[in-house]
């Protein structure tokens, strides 16, 4: 089976992710349409390349050396609006749709007027800002699963804190689009809202590139655990009430804030970010991973987990316990 005229080689990453930083994949392409889409799937199934399914291109770290199978960018741009029900592709870019919609007076998205990424990433990985998640507001979700397109209701989406389905047991389907629940309502009022928490993000978090968030929140199953860092440090009564940490806090407590490795630094507005300050390499940014990570588990006894992926790596930044 020959190579599919659409499928590049050597195709450079870096300008792909937010972070700026990688190198090529070895094949590449853009899925416009299905059809294509699962022709590559084939070709790459036969050769037994390895995947990695690329959307807006941010929340990723790419290895120096780039990726050696195929990387597939969703390009699925359909946007349709009916009955207080928006259809969106996986490609399309959250921010733009997410502003314009809420300028137009509809309601639900105006959390995600500085989210950078696409949908379907989005998707992917439940994000959410300012206590709303995207799951939240799922009614449908349609995927290739095994060279057949599926429809899936939310509630097989497991989405739960960051995470979905399509992270663990449907880690190999690729979402092409989904439904969200919007509701009309007044558009000065929406408008507002979310330019109060664009000024929120714009003051609290750096405008050089990044990946956004590195590391998950921590999360608090039992009291207890409060009561044992609240002894190193004292836990805001906040973070008891919505029973997690924020990984930026415990970073910061952990006096990481501008910590460098090579063109790498833990940002000084927003501790959970590492930014690329000039020409940061990936080895730069792994190599300060682990160092927050080992410092705030030999501070708190705690394990931050990364909420970036790792595009080429072959394992996470480790932890001497």
């Amino acid at each position: 089976m020959s190579k599919p005229s659409f499928i590049q080689e050597h195709v450079p990453l870096a300008p792909f992710s937010t972070f700026k930083i990688g190198g090529p994949a070895r094949y590449f392409f853009k899925a416009e349409r299905v059809e294509e889409l699962i022709a590559a799937l084939a070709w790459a199934h036969k050769r037994k390349i390895q995947l990695f399914i690329l959307g807006g291109g941010s929340n990723i770290l790419i290895h120096d050396e780039g990726f050696k199978g195929l990387v597939i960018k969703i390009d699925f741009n359909e946007v349709r609006l009916e009955d207080e029900v928006l259809e969106v592709g996986a490609g399309v870019p959250v921010i733009p749709l997410a502003r314009k919609l809420t300028k137009d007076g509809w309601r639900g998205l105006e959390w995600a007027g500085g989210l950078p990424g696409s949908f379907g990433g989005a998707l992917r990985g439940n994000a959410g800002a300012y206590r709303y998640e995207i799951g939240e507001q799922t009614v449908s979700v349609t995927v290739l699963h095994k060279g057949k397109v599926e429809e899936l209701s939310p509630e097989l989406c497991a989405f739960v804190y960051r995470t979905s389905i399509f992270k663990t047991k449907r880690a190999g389907d690729i979402i092409i689009k989904m439904s969200l629940r919007l509701k009309k309502g007044d558009a000065r009022e929406a408008w507002a809202q979310l330019q109060c928490w664009l000024d929120h993000r714009h003051s609290h978090q750096p405008d050089t590139p990044s990946a956004g968030c590195v590391f998950k929140n921590y999360l608090i199953e039992k009291e207890k655990e409060f009561d044992r860092i609240d002894i190193i440090k004292p836990v805001p009564q906040e973070y008891h009430e919505y029973k997690k940490i924020p990984a930026a806090w415990l970073v910061e407590q952990s006096g990481l804030k501008g910590l460098r490795v090579g063109e790498a630094e833990v940002s000084r507005k927003h501790a959970s970010f590492i930014t690329n300050t000039a020409e940061a390499r990936a080895a730069d940014v792994w190599e300060l991973m682990r160092q927050i990570k080992q410092q705030v588990y030999n501070t708190f006894k705690v394990m931050l987990e990364e909420e970036v992926q790792l595009v080429g790596f072959e394992s996470a930044p480790p932890v001497v316990r």
